[in-house]
């Protein structure tokens, strides 16, 4: 009777080796087909919010909600963003004002924030326990109807404190509603990182600033770019680079821009 003929030691070397081989070419691939699809999910998020501030401007005679009050009614300070037990589908009492036109849909966390968050940690959480289990990861600009006026100097106050109607943006294309934060400051851009539902840039770069941790060249997650949607609704890719970029979007009075 012939003798069925199997794999040599050698054979099946070559096959798991060819497999390896695949498997190293394969995976970085992978990787940023993840990463591209975390990309297009947090912009879809951001459409989904300007169609929210598009139906609460419309009710309210063109008025923006007020900038930190906007998702949770006393402004999601320090470690809101990534307590659990704080999670507004379970704590409908403390929503803000533009819940009841977000609360049915999964549109409050940035899949991307989620991975770089739990890498990077909380830059606010005082020493406290609470797990780094991301529950929101968008800002409104500050200054919308905010208490941004409070942080510039005094001779700008009546110019900002005013922007109170979407009829009172000079540019409703270049000035961003709601985009993404870090975890984390970066020397020579920003001294603060999420830490409300507030997302408030100054000039002298010593508050907030756009995030930085999409397409990071070289992984390095202070040189990427993040995502926003502006007043007029489109959703574009935005940049804290150069020093100073994120309150040139913010500005809604039109040019020239202040600087202090």
């Amino acid at each position: 009777m012939r003798r069925k003929k199997g794999f040599t030691l050698i054979e099946l070397l070559v096959v798991i080796a060819i497999i390896a081989l695949l498997m190293s070419i394969l995976m970085p691939a992978l990787q940023r087909a993840k990463k591209q699809v975390r990309t297009i999910i947090c912009r879809s998020n951001l459409n989904q919010y300007g169609l929210a501030m598009r139906m609460y401007v419309d009710d309210n005679d063109g008025v923006f909600p007020y900038s930190f009050t906007w998702l949770y009614s006393d402004g999601g300070r320090r470690c809101r963003w990534h307590d659990a037990s704080m999670n507004l589908h379970k704590r409908p009492d403390i929503a803000g004002v533009l819940w009841p036109y977000l609360k049915d849909k999964d549109i409050h966390l940035c899949p991307e924030f989620n991975v770089v968050a739990k890498q990077m940690g909380c830059h606010y959480c005082d020493g406290t326990a609470i797990p780094i289990e991301p529950q929101y990861s968008y800002g409104m600009n500050s200054y919308l109807n905010g208490d941004a006026w409070n942080a510039v100097p005094s001779r700008f106050h009546t110019t900002i404190k005013n922007v109170k109607k979407e009829s009172e943006v000079k540019h409703p294309a270049q000035v961003f509603s709601f985009s993404e934060e870090n975890t984390w400051p970066i020397a020579g851009l920003s001294n603060a990182a999420i830490n409300d539902n507030n997302l408030r840039s100054t000039p002298d770069c010593r508050t907030d600033c756009f995030a930085t941790y999409h397409n990071a060249p070289g992984g390095d997650l202070d040189k990427g770019t993040a995502n926003a949607v502006f007043v007029d609704g489109h959703v574009e890719t935005v940049s804290a680079w150069p020093a100073g970029n994120t309150f040139k979007l913010s500005w809604p009075s039109g040019g020239p821009l202040p600087d202090w």
